[in-house]
């Protein structure tokens, strides 16, 4: 059997290698170039990304050191495809197909060590095509005669891929996007492994984790190296580590909030610049939709008129209405929160609208590093109830936001998802929820995208009034 892994070759020098017409339409550290091409084709689950996508690594690299030396694991393997995408940089064509297994990310705790990104071959052509720094890559194809693998007795036994790409006869008539994918197909013409689970254990192997314990995103990494007779990796429970580095933001991270935090706020201030007494809730999601579209983010949910909807149905004038709209551009979240009514508000409208206004300025002028998310919530409750002469109160819900709406981490060693008590860190992304909800009246919100700086927060948009008047 061929070996996928020719010791001369060093991966690390992988970009400099494969020749100066292709070199500048791949990926790795070709940013800017005068052949590179914006397009990621078909990607899931979010838009193509545009010409002015930011293509530098996502991955907080010092920050996963950290947890990873807190945590004492030698690595970290992705199977989910956020976290793919977050060490990977790339969400996989497979993806698009449903597919059970369509691609892993590995980054060892060893700075000297390489991540890896196991891709489909299929996926080698998306990432020629695109402009955007990622892992050194291992593709894997089928395998062949794979009838001959159905005895389990076989399964310990790595097959040999089957590649399915007719060479070129005549290279000269190739336009220069073909050259960069035979390039690519050259590379890895008989590099490929079988099959993504024979990919990941080719990673392991290369980012020296074979004998060592890793964190893993989807405890099926386990059961899949323990039938294929790699039993020498020891699996531990990962989730919760990838979304404790997540949680504070690489320098790339901050750039694709700012830009999501003000295409999402922008698109929501236009939606709700067109609504008209008698819409219902579809009306008004399919305005945001258009909306966000206009500005190169996808909608992903809005709630409106009251977690439920609307109270009586459609737009009526004179009600409290909130709304929580969230979209995503380049896989990063927007999310946004106001108080609307259509006509002249009512007294205790505009009195539920300055407590909520007191409770940002507080929780805002209160958020720096240190400062615990119950602090936080502590501080403002009793300044709002301090204020209100009717005892009146509202949630205080400060979360994360990046590669998903909620993405901290929650609490360490119990069998189900219970919030943590976190402390703010320089650079995590977040919004503090301020909403009221109340059968039989309505409902009313605000929340905006902030950054924690070392002296405090920074809005990632505009701290716009908090009540719109339609």
């Amino acid at each position: 059997m061929t070996d996928p892994f020719d010791p001369t070759i060093d991966r690390r020098d992988f970009f400099a290698g494969i020749g100066a017409g292709a070199a500048g339409m791949l990926g790795a550290t070709m940013l800017g170039g005068k052949e590179a091409h914006a397009n990621w084709g078909l990607v899931a689950p979010g838009p193509v990304p545009g010409k002015d996508f930011d293509g530098r690594s996502l991955v907080n690299k010092a920050r996963a050191y950290e947890i990873m030396e807190r945590e004492n694991i030698d690595g970290i393997v992705a199977l989910n495809p956020v976290n793919v995408f977050y060490l990977g940089n790339y969400f996989s064509y497979e993806l698009q197909k449903l597919r059970a297994i369509p691609s892993f990310a590995v980054m060892p705790r060893d700075p000297d060590k390489p991540s890896f990104l196991v891709v489909s071959s299929s996926d080698l052509w998306f990432i020629a095509n695109a402009d955007r720094e990622h892992p050194e890559i291992i593709p894997y194809g089928s395998p062949a005669g794979w009838e001959n693998y159905s005895n389990p007795d076989l399964w310990s036994h790595e097959p040999e891929a089957r590649s399915f790409m007719r060479m070129p006869e005549n290279s000269e008539a190739l336009t220069d996007i073909e050259k960069s994918w035979l390039e690519m197909e050259k590379r890895w013409e008989t590099g490929k492994a079988a099959s993504p689970e024979w990919g990941l254990v080719h990673a392991l192997r290369e980012a020296g984790l074979m004998n060592g314990k890793v964190a893993v995103d989807d405890m099926r990494i386990a059961d899949i190296l323990n039938t294929l007779g790699q039993d020498t990796v020891s699996c531990v429970p990962g989730d919760n580590t990838f979304r404790k580095i997540r949680m504070v933001k690489s320098a790339v991270e901050l750039g694709h909030m700012r830009r999501i935090a003000q295409a999402n706020q922008e698109a929501c201030m236009a939606m709700l610049s067109q609504i008209e007494v008698g819409m219902t809730k579809n009306d008004f999601d399919n305005i945001f939709i258009v909306e966000a579209a206009k500005r190169g983010a996808k909608a992903m949910w809005i709630a409106s008129g009251t977690i439920g909807g609307f109270r009586h149905g459609e737009v009526v004038e004179g009600q409290a209405m909130m709304v929580d709209a969230v979209s995503q551009i380049n896989f990063y979240h927007g999310d946004f929160g106001r108080t609307w009514c259509v006509g002249e508000p009512s007294k205790e409208l505009q009195e539920r609208i300055r407590l909520t206004t007191l409770a940002r300025e507080v929780a805002h002028d209160a958020v720096r590093p240190g400062m615990t998310y119950s602090e936080l919530s502590k501080t403002v409750t009793v300044a709002v109830k301090k204020a209100s002469t009717s005892g009146w109160t509202m949630g205080v819900g400060p979360h994360t936001v990046g590669l998903q709406h909620t993405d901290q981490s929650y609490r360490d060693g119990l069998p189900f998802v219970v919030s943590d008590d976190h402390t703010f860190q320089e650079n995590m992304t977040l919004t503090i929820d301020l909403p009221q909800v109340e059968i039989g009246w309505g409902a009313t919100h605000l929340e905006d995208l902030i950054v924690v700086t070392k002296d405090g927060y920074e809005p990632l948009a505009t701290m716009s009034d908090p009540l719109v008047i339609l």
